[in-house]
């Protein structure tokens, strides 16, 4: 989606967007990020697409430096304000692959969460090659995106029409088309990019996120984005 649009849910964007490192309920970023941290003094995050800043307040302190990234110039400005007390953050309001090769090979742990999306195959390429460039050897990227076979689930559940899913796993949602991961492509996509995955969760999060309400029955079965732990060699 285009910047203009961002810029237009900021205020909103906590009701309108699925932060999942606030939505999951099974504490699985705690412990993916427990796997990950580094036993360097001078450990470094990088948020890439950080949003309003929910994973880098929750998280930035385990580590010597932070950058946030955001594209979205008044998003950054709410994740500015969240932490505000963390005086070892960075932030770049600009596209991922441009802040990338600003920011160089320097990441103990590389976060990006949501934000592969794009149903450009180029776009995305040029994401997951940014993701790669700025996680050292022996680092840590930690990432989230949205599950096919989860949305096959929603499907399955609501009533409403849906427009059909495209080839490539391309879904529509919110007017425009975003990538679908099925769980066999994500050793693919990260072998590429020169990155062995360590770990592999189902990050379910609430019915009503895909508005859906939710009964005992379908709280037992719920939606769900891919969260992947990978290595870098």
């Amino acid at each position: 989606m285009k910047q203009a649009y961002w810029n237009s849910v900021a205020l909103d964007f906590e009701s309108e967007v699925c932060d999942i490192t606030r939505e999951e309920s099974a504490d699985l970023v705690k412990r993916h990020v427990a796997l990950a941290r580094p036993k360097r003094k001078d450990s470094v995050l990088v948020d890439l697409g950080c949003g309003v800043g929910t994973f880098i307040h929750r998280y930035g302190r385990r580590f010597e430096s932070v950058i946030g990234v955001e594209f979205a110039s008044r998003i950054i400005v709410q994740a500015i304000a969240r932490c505000a007390k963390m005086p070892n953050v960075t932030w770049k309001t600009m596209d991922i692959p441009r802040a990338a090769k600003e920011i160089g090979t320097v990441a103990d742990l590389t976060v990006c969460m949501n934000v592969i999306t794009s149903a450009s195959a180029a776009k995305r390429a040029a994401i997951w090659s940014s993701l790669a460039h700025v996680t050292r050897k022996g680092g840590h990227a930690l990432v989230v995106i949205p599950s096919l076979e989860s949305e096959w689930l929603v499907r399955a559940t609501t009533k409403e029409k849906l427009e059909p899913v495209r080839k490539g796993g391309l879904v529509k949602r919110d007017d425009a088309w975003q990538k679908h991961y099925e769980r066999a492509e994500l050793d693919r996509i990260f072998t590429d990019y020169g990155f062995t995955v360590r770990r592999v969760d189902r990050a379910y999060y609430p019915w009503s996120i895909e508005g859906v309400r939710e009964t005992p029955a379908r709280a037992k079965n719920r939606p769900w984005d891919w969260m992947a732990l990978a290595q870098k060699l």
